[in-house]
């Protein structure tokens, strides 16, 4: 009898975490026994205004599909020490402080990143320690965790891009989206004489938003001439196709989500990366959840939904939007569209979700669906555009991209919008050639 939510539900509790003054007696046991060990935000704009989600510490034997995605983010190297690249930040937006009765604060509450969140509570990260974090590299990862403090996005990307160039047994590039792959690769090739001078000389630069981490990144960094040689003689060769592998002949694989909106640069990532590193897939996640797991590295655009943090059900996007029409997980027709419902153990009840996957099959080894990602449900988030009579939606405005991409000179992200400058209306599209 529990009908279906969607965030506007949930509005009046959700707000009280952000009170002032902010009392802990308003937000305790508000929506999940206790208070939130952080507060997720999310990162996209698809639902209009930034939405946030309390995220509570739960029992490892209810959390499946974090730990999971967890062991992804951070994969085994070879037995040769092989090194990681996984881009995270530990930033955050603010800290929400509870006060008791007396006035004293009672906790500290990072508003942050579902990745974010999600590693600092994996690995014990409290807020105050940062300054204690910021001083470590962990073993087996290419850049020290001063790096993940740094808020503004061109010298985080410098400075993992940095660390990369020096770790000569760099195995594994993680970069959490294809998107972020494609500007490391393209800060690498744009900044190439900066990053040559860097490793030479052993010196961090002067660059905007790293003062509190400099110290700490300059310790980790050596002079290096016969690397920068290399580099040198390498030089940019962008066009080359491979000429990532060429910079780091150890590189193996690239990690990173490359399904919906993230598979228009594939080609271009594929390019650089050339036949011999395999680009794998990650995660259907959201600031809500972790919903679903790569299934087949093969394929980018195969999950598997791993349903033990949540219970998931699925709404059948022919049907009527009511609860009644929900199916569970092993009650799903291959071959069927269904948009994704949440019961989290965060507070969420019959949560829609928005995403919209295809069913292809199920797992043999244990029954769970193995889906694909199709898009966001039009009728939840209005993603589509319409002019005069003509609806347009989500899924088919890739299609438009893909089948001229040739012709433009290779599209490596693009935007779309109604254009109504002439007398019929017309779409625009806004693109960002490779």
């Amino acid at each position: 009898n529990v009908g279906l939510s969607v965030y506007e539900d949930y509005l009046l509790f959700t707000s009280r975490f952000f009170d002032e003054p902010c009392k802990k007696s308003s937000m305790e046991n508000l929506m999940a026994p206790g208070l939130p060990c952080f507060i997720a935000h999310s990162s996209g704009t698809s639902g209009g205004a930034t939405k946030h989600f309390q995220k509570y510490r739960h029992r490892d034997h209810v959390s499946l599909s974090t730990s999971e995605a967890m062991k992804k983010l951070n994969p085994p190297t070879s037995n040769g020490g092989g090194k990681n690249c996984i881009m995270y930040s530990l930033g955050y937006r603010q800290v929400v402080a509870p006060l008791n009765e007396d006035g004293d604060v009672e906790g500290r509450i990072p508003v942050c990143l579902m990745t974010s969140g999600v590693i600092r509570v994996s690995n014990n990260m409290v807020v105050g320690g940062d300054a204690i974090y910021s001083t470590i590299k962990v073993p087996n990862c290419s850049s020290p965790l001063a790096v993940s403090f740094i808020q503004n996005y061109k010298p985080f990307l410098f400075m993992y891009a940095l660390f990369a160039l020096v770790e000569p047994k760099l195995e594994t590039i993680n970069t959490l989206f294809t998107t972020t792959c494609r500007d490391l690769c393209r800060a690498i090739h744009d900044q190439l004489g900066d990053f040559i001078h860097c490793i030479e000389t052993g010196v961090i630069p002067d660059l905007e938003g790293i003062d509190q981490v400099k110290e700490n990144l300059q310790r980790f960094l050596q002079p290096n001439p016969d690397r920068a040689e290399e580099l040198r003689k390498i030089g940019k060769a962008i066009e080359t196709q491979g000429w990532f592998k060429q910079i780091r002949p150890e590189l193996r694989v690239i990690l990173a989500t490359a399904s919906g909106p993230f598979s228009t640069v594939i080609p271009e990532i594929r390019h650089y990366i050339g036949p011999d590193v395999s680009l794998e897939t990650l995660t259907i996640a959201s600031s809500e959840a972790f919903l679903a797991l790569a299934y087949d590295p093969r394929d980018l655009g195969l999950y598997k939904v791993v349903g033990s943090d949540d219970v998931i059900e699925f709404l059948p996007v022919d049907e009527p939007e009511e609860s009644r029409y929900l199916a569970q997980m092993g009650n799903v027709d291959p071959g069927k569209k269904y948009e994704v419902v949440l019961t989290t153990r965060d507070g969420f009840w019959r949560y829609r979700l928005g995403d919209v996957v295809e069913v292809v099959g199920f797992d043999p080894r244990d029954g769970q669906p193995v889906v694909r990602y199709v898009e966001l449900s039009d009728s939840l988030f209005n993603v589509h555009i319409r002019i005069a009579n003509e609806v347009t939606t989500e899924t088919q405005l890739p299609s438009i991209v893909d089948a001229t991409s040739d012709l433009l000179g290779g599209v490596s992200e693009f935007c779309v919008c109604p254009d109504y400058r002439g007398s019929v209306g017309r779409y625009a599209f806004m693109v960002e050639l490779q």
